[in-house]
């Protein structure tokens, strides 16, 4: 363009007046857009206008992102005049023309405004990553300058929020909104995660990381949203629960949840995870209390939320019957906010966690990695009630969660005094909450409780266990009126016995066999109980009677393994004959206890197994207890046991018409040993 035209007049006479222009931003934006890509001989004077310009004061997040805009696009117009200028045999290859284009932008943006120019360098960068795949293989090197300026713009942003200088920030424009900070964190997600990690680690890490935390925590009001929810209940004609619209609870959750960072919080918290990430790989030592001190924020957050949640009505409704549609309303708003904290709360400490796993405590000052364990775990257990919402936290959570929560527990288990401790703490707090056992928060509680200590029980001492988490479990054991915790208690006790096999493998020491010998009785009659109808599924049944003759069998004495055999007999022979799914279902259970049994027990296990095959009248029936038998012995019965029930299973073969491979597939199978492991539902 040789002279300015009148478009070019307007943009410069609208980017010189106020915020008073009537000109739209739209129009502005688009004037932007067109002149920085066809403007001669240089951008600089344009961009150097554009940074300095009062149309974009006071900031607000349409204002800078238009302007981002602008830049992102103007790329991908001057990209499309290169293209077609690009005619020449001795022209400038496409990538050295966008350096020099966008230097000369670079240059036109000194000294303006941090967050301005952070705006511009953004949206430069943006545009610059869309064009890649239009550009030759050879030649898209065209981002360096681009992600140098946006790591300089930003750490100069970062500076003007974490100085001290109270004197010097006197000299900071009256204009600047006041959640500038959280623009420039929206505005700087957006592009820095586009950043390589050498040239991102160049940022002052730990003023990010403060920063970040900074505003996180006031989007979600340092957890007290939810202050004001027990004085704004009421209850209004037949329904239980009413909020009033103008209640104060109906006001602040809107203020939250309107808020332009709960609108980008997925956004801050990316690059809140990707600075933790990278803080703990290159400054360890450094970031360790800092990330710790980050994490009691996130725990006091929560804490917060679930102090103000669990005393109210609304949290133990049930149905939407209970409420009038203005609490639906208010309702639906409040459970979205929790959500959204819930995932914000995993990105950032998951991203923490894989990092610290590689890093070993060198020092005794430094927090531990068990203990920002036990602080993500803690603000996990406060979530419970909106985990639960998800399924809850073991293995029918969805994936994030479930890679938090098991990472969170195997780095924990890595610190056996921490993991008892831990394990001390969730059995004494939810001793409390006896009382409100039919609560929702309360049973959501409880499971992720159980569903932790499950996996810590391996590096539990035998007294933690005998005096908490067996007790804690007891209550539950009978009762399936909540079905998560019903199947996390006998997954507990599962681990319990498996814990005891596996040591018991391991030593020759028959320490602890006395507690064994205890509870081993106790749980075959709990299991026998349980194999009504309602209770535990057929598969649980088998997998958790396995286990507990598996369990039993590991110490010298044989006597334990076969009381849980002959307490089954008993229970199949007591069974009426007109109960046949239990019996069916009790039948298939010894079954399964084939393989659990060493080889000296194991004749007097299949004489009761042949003769209740021999009696089956239901053809049916009796196909399926063949096939499980047969699936028992092919799969999962050892090496040792394997030569005598392939003669055992030779003989009666053809007595039972069985027609599915016989005595040669499974000698071909010998090799096959697929240990039977324990779910995490039984």
């Amino acid at each position: 363009m040789a002279a300015p035209d009148r478009g070019h007049t307007l943009l410069l006479s609208s980017l010189g007046r106020s915020n008073t222009t009537k000109t739209p931003l739209s129009t502005i934006q688009a004037l932007i857009v067109h002149y920085l890509a066809n403007i001669h001989p240089s951008p600089t004077p344009l961009a150097a206008t554009i940074v300095s310009s009062p149309v974009f004061l006071p900031f607000s997040h349409s204002k800078l992102e238009a302007l981002s805009t602008s830049f992102r696009h103007a790329v991908h117009s001057k990209l499309q005049i290169l293209k077609a200028d690009s005619n020449g045999l001795f022209s400038p290859s496409l990538d050295t023309q966008l350096n020099v284009w966008s230097l000369a932008i670079f240059q036109g943006l000194e000294g303006g405004n941090a967050i301005i120019r952070l705006a511009c360098c953004s949206g430069l960068l943006l545009g610059l990553e869309d064009i890649l795949q239009h550009l030759p293989a050879k030649k898209r090197d065209v981002k360096g300058i681009a992600e140098d300026e946006l790591v300089m713009t930003f750490a100069d942003v970062i500076d003007q929020f974490s100085t001290f200088d109270t004197w010097g920030k006197e000299f900071h424009s009256a204009a600047e909104s006041a959640n500038a900070l959280a623009l420039s964190l929206i505005i700087a997600s957006q592009s820095l995660l586009l950043v390589p990690s050498q040239k991102f680690t160049a940022l002052p890490l730990s003023h990010l990381l403060g920063l970040i935390m900074r505003t996180i925590e006031d989007t979600f009001d340092g957890g007290r949203f939810l202050f004001s929810l027990q004085s704004s209940l009421c209850s209004k004609a037949e329904f239980k629960i009413h909020i009033p619209q103008d209640s104060p609870i109906s006001k602040s959750i809107n203020i939250v949840s309107n808020s332009i960072s709960m609108a980008h919080i997925g956004s801050i918290s990316k690059l809140c995870a990707r600075t933790v990430s990278l803080f703990v790989d290159h400054r360890p030592n450094v970031a360790l209390p800092l990330i710790s001190e980050a994490y009691q924020k996130l725990n006091s957050i929560t804490a917060h939320v679930e102090a103000d949640w669990f005393p109210t009505s609304l949290s133990g409704a049930t149905g939407q019957s209970l409420l009038s549609p203005d609490a639906r309303e208010v309702a639906t708003v409040i459970w979205a906010t929790l959500k959204t904290l819930l995932f914000s709360v995993i990105m950032i400490t998951e991203a923490g966690l894989s990092a610290l796993v590689f890093i070993p405590s060198t020092s005794a000052v430094l927090p531990s990695t068990s203990t920002l364990a036990v602080i993500v775990l803690q603000a996990l257990s406060h979530l419970s009630f909106v985990i639960a919402q998800f399924g809850g936290s073991g293995h029918g959570a969805f994936d994030e969660l479930k890679r938090l929560f098991y990472l969170a527990l195997d780095v924990l288990g890595s610190d056996v005094i921490e993991s008892n401790k831990y394990a001390r703490h969730l059995c004494v707090v939810e001793s409390g909450l006896e009382p409100l056992p039919a609560h929702p928060s309360y049973q959501a509680k409880k499971a992720f409780a159980l569903s932790a200590i499950e996996q810590l029980i391996p590096v539990l001492n035998e007294l933690t266990i005998q005096e908490l988490v067996l007790p804690t479990c007891l209550s539950h054991l009978s009762d399936a009126s909540h079905r998560e915790i019903f199947e996390s208690a006998h997954s507990v006790v599962l681990a319990i016995f498996a814990s005891h096999a596996q040591k018991a493998s391991e030593s020759t020491s028959q320490q602890g066999s006395g507690f064994t010998r205890k509870i081993v009785p106790f749980y075959a009659n709990c299991l026998i109980d349980n194999s009504v109808q309602g209770r535990l599924s057929t598969l649980q049944l088998r997998l958790a009677f396995a286990a507990l003759v598996r369990s039993a069998a590991s110490a010298a004495d044989l006597s334990l393994a076969w009381f849980c055999i002959d307490c089954l007999l008993a229970a199949i022979a007591s069974t009426s004959e007109h109960d046949d799914e239990r019996n069916h279902r009790l039948h298939l259970t010894l079954i399964s206890c084939v393989p659990s049994v060493p080889l000296l027990l194991l004749p007097r296990l299949l004489d009761p197994i042949r003769l209740f095959m021999d009696a089956a009248q239901d053809e049916k029936k009796r196909q399926e207890l063949i096939d499980a038998l047969f699936a028992e012995i092919k799969e999962r019965v050892g090496d040792r046991e394997k030569e005598y029930m392939i003669r055992w299973w030779g003989e009666l073969r053809m007595k039972w018409a069985h027609t599915g491979p016989g005595r040669e597939e499974i000698q071909g199978d010998h090799g096959l040993d697929v240990d039977l492991t324990l779910t995490a539902r039984l």
